[in-house]
Formats: structure tokens, C-alpha cells, sequence
């Protein structure tokens, strides 16, 4: 081998181990360029929420409020429904319904008194119901006292019409009397006057039995118009009690009226009153867990409407409700999956539980804390998901930390690597 050829071997070594080397790399970046360009990569939308029980969930709210006399529970307690839960005072209710029952027994009473007018009852027939003997007794000394003045003015009414009637019997006794003279007097001068006639006596028998007519005609006149008078004043004595009854029973018709929409308005008052003095025992309406209560301090304050606890019903499905952010609402949708970790548990390995977005709010809301808008999205356990569960050994609790991670959409990898760039470019486009 000559010198010449030993100089040359080495860089024809060199140049296949460049070779090789070259080979190699593009081989790699081969392969990672076709594995980028080709393997999925999960693009999520990351919220943080905390566990809910479902809409089964029962808040507690007090309608008129008030004022804490007792607390039975504390939050975590287990209760059956109609176990008690708070109590608030109740004097002042039992004194405004005590009021009204008392204003209710009188209306009763009086009912039942002016009902006894009405119908011309000998006494009052009160219902069962009506206890109090005071109160019958004030009504019954009413009835008694009203019948007898009705009953007085209706003998005075009918001794006034006998006297009347007697007096016309008198008048028509003179009157018939009267009548029977003035045909004696009609008769005697005839024969008067035939004698007259016969020149046998002189005209001054006939003009003394002439006048003697008059008188009694006269009388007889005097006395019908008396009798007439008599009637009309019988008329009027029986019209004016008839006119006396009625006016009588107009009024106790009204007043019946009266007592009867009171009777409604009075038991109205004590069923709003007895519904009322209910709702100051706050019991379950269901079985299940206490949580949220909000409530810790006797005489404390129940303001309306605000919730007092919560109750989760046993066996209630827990689902997460997570905060999403403006910015990802528009790709956050129903039916979308999502990796579910809970912080609580204090574990060395990231344990995932699958789950399934349910329900995205149609509005944004505002968090108290933070100040920032969001939108809530509502993720439950997957079948898949609750077996995770019994494998971790995880039992959720309502109230316990979250963060989920929605999958939004899927691309490669090298589509994840460029995307800056293309976004630089399509921005550099828009600018020109």
C-alpha cells in the first residue's frame, strides 16, 4: 500500500460517519415530524368548580323571618323529613292569633243571635264549635232584651188598634141609633103633614120635627166621618208595626251580612296566623344531609327569604359545577368530556375521573369573591368515571374542590407548534 492511500483513508471514513450521522438525524426528525404531524393532542378548556349535589338539592328559606329561639342541627347532621331543625319565637304570633280567635268567637255569636232574629227563634242555637259561655251570655241578654222590645212594641201596636176598634164600635152603636130616630122623625112628619093637610093642626110641630131632622142627619154625618178617621188611624197603627218588623228585619239581614264576611275575613287572619306560627318549627321536608347552614347564634335574626341551609337528599347524585371562563364559552358544550381531579384528596399520583359536561348557563355570572365574570358548567360522573372512583377508593363529598379540564377539540402536535406562527402571519396579513 503506498503512502498516498494511507493519507486517504481517513476522510473517506470521516465522510461515512458524517453520512451515517446525517441519515440518522433526518430519520429522527423524519419520524417525530410524521408522529407531530399525525398524533392527537387533546386542546382543553381548564375550570375549577366544587362538588354540588344535583338539583335535588332542597335551600331552606323562611317566608316572613325572624327571630332564632333554637338550633338543632349543625351542618354534616343526618335528619329524616319533619325532624325539627330551627326554632323561631312565636309570643308575638300566639298574641295576634289569640285576637283573632277571640274576635272570631264574638262574630260566631253574634252570627248565631242575629240568625235566631232573623227566623223568629224563642232562644239562640250557637254552633259546636263556640266554647266561650261569656260570650253566649252577652249575646243571649241581647236576643232576650231585643225580642221583648219587639214584643212590647207589638202589644202597644194591638192595644192601640182595640181602643180605636172600641171607639168605632161606640160610633157605630150612636150612629145606628141616631139613624133609627131620624126614621121615627121621617115618619112622624108625615103624619104631620096630613094632619096638616087636614087642617087639623097648625105647621109648627112639622118645622120643630124638621129641624130635629137636621140635627140628626148632621150627627149622623159628624159620627161616620169619626168611625172613617178611626180606620185610617187603625191603618196606620198596623202599618207603622208592619213598617217597624220589616225595618227590624232589614237590619238584621245586614248585619247578618256583616257578621258573615267578618266570620271569612276573621278565619282567613287565623289560618294565615295558625300557618304562620307552623312555619316558626323549620323542619325537613326530606331526608338527607344538612349543609350550608348559615345560622349559629340564638336570638340571631332570620331575615325573609334568605336561605337558611340546605338539605341533601340521601343517596343524591353529586355533580361538579365549575367556573368556565368568558373566554372558552364558545367552545365549551353540552355532551363535551372532561378529566375531573379533586385536590381533597391527598394523594402522591394525579388520579383522573372521567366525566360529562351536562348543562352550560346561558348567561355569565359574577364571582363574589374575585370580581370576574363566568359562566357555569354543570360536569357529571361518567359510568366509566364512578367505577375511577371505587378504584381510587374516593367517596365525593358536596362542597369539595374541583378542577376539570373540558375537552374542547382535538389537533396534532406539529399543529399546536405552529400555530403561533401561522397567528404571527395571518396577523402580519391583516396589518398590511
Amino acid at each position: 500500500m503506498s503512502v498516498d492511500q494511507e493519507i486517504k483513508m481517513p476522510s473517506t471514513n470521516a465522510s461515512n460517519v458524517i453520512g451515517f450521522g446525517l441519515m440518522v438525524v433526518f430519520l429522527l426528525l423524519g419520524g417525530f415530524g410524521g408522529w407531530a404531524a399525525f398524533a392527537p393532542l387533546a386542546e382543553s378548556s381548564v375550570a375549577v368548580g366544587k362538588i354540588s349535589a344535583d338539583l335535588d338539592k332542597k335551600n331552606l328559606q323562611h317566608l316572613e323571618g325572624g327571630v332564632i329561639e333554637n338550633i338543632f342541627v349543625k351542618d354534616g347532621d343526618e335528619v329524616k323529613k319533619g325532624d325539627m331543625l330551627l326554632k323561631l319565637r312565636d309570643v308575638h304570633i300566639k298574641s295576634q292569633l289569640d285576637i283573632y280567635k277571640a274576635q272570631y268567637d264574638d262574630a260566631l255569636a253574634l252570627y248565631a243571635r242575629l240568625v235566631a232574629q232573623r227566623d223568629s227563634k224563642d232562644s239562640v242555637v250557637y254552633p259546636d264549635e263556640l266554647e266561650n259561655e261569656s260570650i253566649k251570655q252577652e249575646q243571649d241578654n241581647i236576643f232576650y232584651t231585643t225580642k221583648k222590645s219587639i214584643e212590647d212594641e207589638k202589644i202597644i201596636s194591638q192595644n192601640r188598634v182595640v181602643q180605636l176598634e172600641n171607639q168605632i164600635d161606640g160610633l157605630e152603636s150612636l150612629m145606628r141609633a141616631k139613624k133609627s130616630r131620624l126614621e121615627s122623625i121621617k115618619e112622624e112628619i108625615l103624619e104631620w103633614e096630613d094632619l096638616y093637610r087636614q087642617k087639623l093642626v097648625d105647621k109648627l110641630k112639622i118645622r120643630e120635627l124638621d129641624r130635629e131632622q137636621n140635627t140628626i142627619e148632621g150627627d149622623i154625618s159628624q159620627t161616620a166621618s169619626e168611625i172613617a178617621k178611626l180606620k185610617e188611624a187603625i191603618n196606620e197603627t198596623k202599618n207603622q208595626q208592619l213598617l217597624r218588623e220589616k225595618e227590624f228585619t232589614k237590619q238584621t239581614l245586614g248585619e247578618l251580612v256583616q257578621a258573615k264576611s267578618m266570620l271569612f275575613d276573621l278565619k282567613s287572619k287565623i289560618l294565615s296566623v295558625e300557618d304562620t306560627l307552623l312555619r316558626t318549627n323549620i323542619v325537613a321536608p326530606i331526608d338527607g344531609t344538612v349543609v350550608g347552614l348559615n345560622l349559629h347564634t340564638i336570638g340571631g335574626v332570620v331575615s325573609p327569604g334568605r336561605d337558611i341551609l340546605q338539605i341533601i337528599p340521601q343517596n343524591s347524585k353529586l355533580i361538579v359545577v365549575a367556573q368556565v371562563k368568558t373566554s372558552d364559552v364558545d367552545k365549551v358544550k353540552v355532551g363535551l368530556m372532561a378529566d375531573i381531579r379533586f385536590s381533597a384528596f391527598n394523594v402522591q399520583k394525579a388520579h383522573v375521573v372521567e366525566g360529562k359536561v351536562v348543562h352550560v348557563s346561558a348567561d355569565s355570572f359574577m364571582d363574589e369573591k374575585s370580581g370576574m365574570p363566568y359562566y357555569e358548567a354543570k360536569i357529571v360522573v361518567t359510568k366509566k368515571g364512578e367505577m375511577q372512583l371505587v378504584d381510587y377508593g374516593f367517596e365525593l363529598v358536596s362542597g369539595m374542590p374541583a378542577e376539570v379540564m373540558i375537552k374542547t377539540s382535538q389537533r396534532t402536535v406539529l399543529s399546536y407548534l405552529v400555530k403561533p406562527f401561522t397567528d404571527m402571519i395571518a396577523r402580519g396579513f391583516n396589518e398590511e
